[in-house]
């Protein structure tokens, strides 16, 4: 873009060789001149070398100032993409517990519930099997959780389904024995 006149908000400039810096504060447009001077976006520009002298600066102050600039733009990035990531991930959730059709209550999450209930399922037979109370305690544990999670995807199962790895247990009991 080539314009004398063209207006910029604290813009950093320098000469075409770089020996030269300038932060042009503020919607200032740029003074008519001859001195070629360039934007660190590539923008350029021809202005007035005298009109241009209360904004030189050195070029150390130009890099900090370029870095500082980096900085922010890089903050307000994250922060953007942090901001659109969690409307995602909510929308994204909301979208895994609403219901399939209004006919039902099971969600999308359906799916995984039953596939951790079947993965689970083994474990907690042979855990309630066991004649260790503590494994049977865990069986009971592991039924409860996946009890929540079938409820949170639409499934509702009454308490016989908690007390599954309890009638298991009962299996390995004599039955000759009243207690």
């Amino acid at each position: 873009m080539t314009n004398s006149n063209v207006s910029r908000t604290s813009a950093l400039w320098s000469t075409e060789d770089r020996s030269r810096w300038f932060l042009v504060p503020g919607d200032l447009p740029l003074a008519a001149g001859t001195l070629s001077i360039r934007s660190l976006t590539g923008d350029v520009g021809q202005a007035d070398a005298e009109w241009l002298t209360p904004f030189e600066i050195t070029e150390e102050q130009a890099r900090r100032w370029a870095k500082d600039q980096l900085r922010q733009s890089l903050g307000e990035l994250k922060g953007n993409i942090d901001d659109t990531l969690a409307d995602l991930r909510q929308r994204l959730e909301d979208f895994k517990t609403r219901p399939v059709t209004d006919a039902t209550t099971i969600t999308p999450n359906a799916g995984g519930a039953l596939f951790e209930l079947l993965s689970a399922l083994p474990g907690v037979i042979a855990q309630s099997l066991s004649t260790d109370e503590a494994r049977v305690d865990t069986a009971r544990k592991t039924m409860k959780d996946l009890q929540q999670r079938l409820k949170d995807s639409g499934i509702d199962l009454d308490d016989r389904f908690t007390r599954f790895p309890d009638r298991l247990a009962d299996l390995r009991k004599n039955p000759d024995d009243k207690s």
